[in-house]
């Protein structure tokens, strides 16, 4: 990184100057040039502007031999292209200007190669073989390549290389232009009725295509509303950052509300309301039973008739009610006789449809 440290005067818009650099150990030297344009203001236009002026030069490197510093080829490390997707150019839009330094005696060639110049995505990237001049021909989805890998040639008119190829790296900058997605448009999750506040319910999840290390992909979740709304409007509460849902009242009960219904809200740019966006699903949940009702005979007292000599047959019907969910193990009645039959005569069996129990004749 280059920056200065104190301020100094341009006696034009433009200025240019070599950063070297020297290894200790084998006394290698390389250099670069670096071109310093200056701007008034900055704005949107002057960095479009600045980016269209800026050159990748090939760099120079030079080694002791003999006392004398010669001038070797080598590999580069060039800062990567920062390309925002989506632009509007208009196309093709200028990048950079490759160039090198031997051109002030040599009529040079430029190209580039690798996937979105001469492979595939072809022609993305073009280059003027000429100037040097690299120039994008169409807006970029971050959301299909993220990162271009482009490699710039320099030959002579006669085809020979005069320079090591160097890297150039492009990186296509996110913007939000996707909305967070639920796998699910409705999820479905239980909890126990008379559950604490506290209690795991489930976990809902969106994802959103757009860079999830930066704030286009950073999402946040709400519960937007609840139905019914009793006996609180505010049963359950939602983890933000993670789409668990917990009860946060008191007040399940499900011989009074059997389900609820909650609104999910899920938005990017880490849940702002003016610049995120956003998208719903709706979670249900069902509050399940527990044996928390006994079951209460309709009356206090039964009749039967029993003829004499018979064995076998039902001689009356015990009916109970029991407010837990019907046909589970917290409803199914067990009758049992406590008294009155000393030598063991009857017996009760339950009806499994009609949970009622059934008075026979065993002997």
């Amino acid at each position: 990184m280059v920056y200065a440290v104190r301020s100094f005067p341009l006696s034009s818009e433009h200025a240019k100057f070599l950063i070297y650099a020297q290894d200790k150990e084998t006394q290698e030297k390389w250099q670069v040039a670096v071109k310093l344009s200056l701007k008034p203001t900055l704005t949107e236009e002057s960095v479009k502007e600045s980016a269209e002026v800026e050159e990748i030069v090939f760099p120079r490197q030079f080694s002791k031999h003999s006392g004398h510093l010669q001038r070797q080829k080598r590999d580069w490390v060039i800062p990567p292209i920062n390309l925002p997707e989506n632009s509007r150019g208009p196309f093709p839009q200028e990048l950079v200007r490759i160039r090198s330094d031997r051109d002030k005696n040599l009529s040079l060639r430029y190209s580039v190669t690798g996937p979105g110049a001469d492979q595939p995505p072809t022609g993305i990237f073009i280059i003027n073989p000429i100037s040097g001049q690299l120039s994008v021909t169409k807006p970029l989805d971050r959301e299909q390549i993220a990162r271009f890998h482009l490699r710039a040639h320099a030959v002579d008119i006669n085809g020979n290389q005069v320079e090591n190829p160097i890297d150039i790296v492009i990186n296509v900058i996110d913007m939000n232009d996707n909305r967070p997605e639920f796998l699910h448009q409705v999820w479905n999750g239980t909890v126990p009725e008379g559950s604490k506040p506290g209690t795991y319910v489930m976990t809902v999840t969106a994802i959103d295509a757009d860079d999830p290390n930066a704030l286009n992909g950073m999402l946040r979740y709400r519960i937007l509303s609840q139905a019914p709304s009793t006996p609180s409007p505010n049963m359950f509460t939602i983890n933000n950052e993670t789409g668990d849902i917990i009860t946060v009242a008191a007040g399940l009960d499900r011989e009074k509300v059997q389900q609820y219904t909650l609104i999910i809200q899920a938005t990017d740019m880490e849940g702002n309301p003016t610049y995120g966006l956003s998208n719903t699903a709706t979670a249900i949940i069902t509050v399940t039973d527990v044996n928390d009702n006994p079951p209460e005979f309709t009356a206090m007292t039964f009749y039967g008739e029993v003829p004499e000599n018979r064995v076998d047959i039902i001689v009356a019907n015990l009916t109970v009610t029991d407010k837990d969910q019907p046909h589970t193990p917290a409803w199914n009645a067990v009758y049992r006789i406590s008294g009155g039959d000393p030598t063991g005569r009857f017996a009760i069996q339950t009806d499994p449809n009609s949970n009622d129990g059934l008075v026979t004749v065993v002997k």
